[in-house]
């Protein structure tokens, strides 16, 4: 049986998780005294989410997740001294870039459940405020970091998906759920707990390269 065992080494020499946590402790400061503005950490979280949805979207698009050798004609003009129609032109060979169907389907996705988390957090502090939307300038800072940290997301994931081979759950229903865990959580009415908890909990189990599996054996697992 494989089980999997967490590299300490690998998880605190990550700049992204640093930035992650960090953040967290942010908006913990930010908004911990204060349960009318819990509509400002769901939206900083719908925020995070839809910019690490977007850096998954390139990674998808952008990333030759197979390593498929095709050849690519560059000159498709006959010449007349080509007598074999089928010999012009000159070929070179070419990695598979990645794959725009799954790069579709997490964008569709990632826009359709962003922009209803967003229409909930207006509608709120519209409610709230009584007919009127009220932001902190704290919102602009969260909401900068938030979005940096999707820049980690692409430079930490590309080496690693490219070449992969993974297969289509990995390329995108484990990201997708792993980005909205944290949302799912804070729905239970514990917001800024369940922020925190699950962001970073979602992080860690979400990351291959923070695990290494092991072997183990029917009697050494008793």
């Amino acid at each position: 049986m494989a089980i999997n065992k967490l590299l300490p080494e690998q998880l605190f020499k990550d700049p992204l998780f640093w930035s992650v946590l960090l953040l967290n402790l942010l908006i913990v400061y930010l908004y911990a005294d204060d349960a009318v503005y819990n509509y400002n950490i769901v939206f900083a979280q719908a925020l995070q989410t839809f910019a690490y949805g977007i850096s998954h979207y390139f990674l998808l698009k952008d990333t030759p997740i197979k390593y498929i050798v095709k050849k690519v004609r560059l000159n498709r003009t006959r010449k007349k001294t080509d007598k074999n129609r089928k010999s012009f032109g000159t070929y070179v060979e070419r990695d598979e870039k990645g794959n725009t169907t799954y790069a579709f389907i997490f964008l569709i996705l990632l826009c359709f459940i962003t922009l209803f988390l967003v229409a909930i957090v207006f509608f709120i502090n519209w409610k709230i405020h009584e007919g009127s939307l009220v932001f902190q300038i704290s919102d602009f800072y969260t909401s900068v970091w938030a979005i940096s940290n999707a820049f980690f997301y692409y430079k930490n994931n590309k080496k690693r998906l490219t070449y992969s081979n993974k297969n289509p759950s990995e390329l995108i229903a484990i990201p997708f759920f792993k980005l909205y865990i944290p949302i799912f959580l804070m729905f239970s009415g514990y917001i800024l707990m369940m922020k925190v908890v699950g962001d970073l909990v979602s992080f860690i189990l979400s990351n291959p390269k923070y695990w290494k599996p092991e072997n183990v054996t029917k009697n050494e697992s008793g």
